[in-house]
């Protein structure tokens, strides 16, 4: 297992598809432990988070029960209870964007980090 640290507000999973700042599933805990960057990493210039194993976390851990909270049966109903009311449904959709941006991650990779060149390459393309 490697080093971990909580999630940095500046990691990519914050803004892979979604841009989102909570993480809850079932449950709402803020703790989000991800592989540590090493101790020489440095930021590389235009991006705001680590370039680290092509920018992809291989660890995340949390206590949300993330599974729980996407859980549905045959028909679409959800297995498991979020919350109460109205504020539970909020709190899966959530849980169902932090899905989505961990797949986006893991798929993709570092293309968040290269985003920050489409201006240099939109120029070279003449548009």
């Amino acid at each position: 297992m490697p080093p971990l640290e909580p999630l940095p507000p500046d990691h990519v999973l914050t803004r892979t598809f979604y841009l989102i700042r909570e993480f809850p599933g079932r449950h709402a805990s803020p703790e989000i432990w991800v592989e540590a960057a090493p101790p020489d990493a440095e930021l590389a210039e235009g991006m705001p988070f680590r370039a680290l194993n092509d920018g992809v976390t291989p660890v995340v851990i949390g206590g949300n029960d993330w599974a729980a909270a996407w859980a549905v049966d045959e028909w679409g109903a959800p297995l498991m209870p979020v919350g109460r009311g109205l504020a539970g449904e909020r709190q899966r959709e959530y849980a169902l964007r932090f899905g989505i941006n961990l797949v986006m991650h893991v798929l993709t990779g570092n293309y968040k980090s290269d985003q920050v060149h489409v201006p240099a390459l939109l120029e070279r393309l003449g548009q």
